[in-house]
């Protein structure tokens, strides 16, 4: 199985030795690949909503028909670390290989939204950005510990 994280994000991050920690642990059988899309430049002469869509449109690019994208939206559902095993297992069933993509400051374009084939809310709190994908991937991890009843998660 292959997962890929786009993250629309500054290059620059603390957190990259958290993920290679994470996709160390996870057998070789899946591999995860973890993209970054620079951010648009804000400035006074760009609109929010045309800083977005440029940005969206970058996302796009990088999309397939064929994939399936997961949006991580603040509007998205929530889901349960026991209701993400599930979701990862039928993706193995299926042999889907997902992808999520965490968009920029101001998040996404209509665009990709109404690509996406799921939009997932992580917490009502707000996180640093820069975290997220160490979360996705950590989720990712603890959600093949529940499958393969290795110890990491308890209930």
């Amino acid at each position: 199985m292959k997962i890929i994280i786009i993250s629309i994000a500054s290059k620059n991050t603390n957190y990259d030795s958290l993920i290679t920690d994470y996709k160390k642990r996870l057998p070789p059988h899946i591999h995860i690949e973890h993209l970054k899309i620079p951010i648009v430049k804000r400035s006074k002469t760009r609109s929010v909503k045309d800083t977005v869509q440029a940005e969206g449109q970058r996302l796009l690019k990088m999309i397939k028909n064929q994939d399936t994208l997961i949006a991580l939206d603040e509007k998205g559902d929530m889901f349960s670390t026991k209701e993400l095993a599930n979701s990862m297992n039928h993706w193995f069933q299926d042999a889907v290989n997902p992808i999520f993509a965490i968009g920029g400051p101001d998040g996404f374009s209509e665009e990709v939204l109404n690509r996406a084939n799921m939009q997932w809310s992580l917490s009502e709190l707000t996180l640093p950005h820069a975290m997220v994908p160490v979360i996705i991937v950590e989720q990712i991890y603890r959600s093949w510990s529940i499958l393969n009843n290795q110890p990491y998660h308890r209930s």
